[in-house]
């Protein structure tokens, strides 16, 4: 599984970007009330809090965890599109918010980890 950073300098809530992605995919919940689960096309992401060192959740940072690059990029175009975001794909790319989406909407095709 392959991982994107999205960080920002105030708290990123859970349940607004909840609010966001359940317009567009089925959004569960399991037993860890920082963690989302959304699904789509036999495939899922997992949304949660990365990890401080001291071992709990930083609101500031958000981890979306992926298997298919092609739904990782619909949510990012879907809760990403913000300056004051810094979006990191794990391979080479950080970028604000709005210049990573406008990379994803101008290169439908980007393939960020070769």
């Amino acid at each position: 599984m392959d991982t994107v950073t999205i960080s920002s300098a105030q708290s990123i809530a859970l349940e607004d970007l909840k609010s966001l992605l359940a317009n567009r995919w089925s959004i569960k919940q399991g037993r860890d009330p920082n963690r989302l689960i959304i699904e789509a096309s036999g495939t899922h992401v997992y949304v949660y809090y990365a990890t401080q060192e001291d071992g709990t959740p930083d609101p500031r940072r958000v981890w979306l965890d992926y298997h298919s690059v092609a739904l990782v990029k619909e949510i990012i175009t879907v809760i990403g599109d913000n300056p004051n975001l810094l979006i990191e794909n794990d391979y080479g790319t950080s970028l604000p918010g709005d210049q990573f989406v406008a990379r994803l909407r101008s290169e439908p095709g980007w393939e960020w980890r070769v």
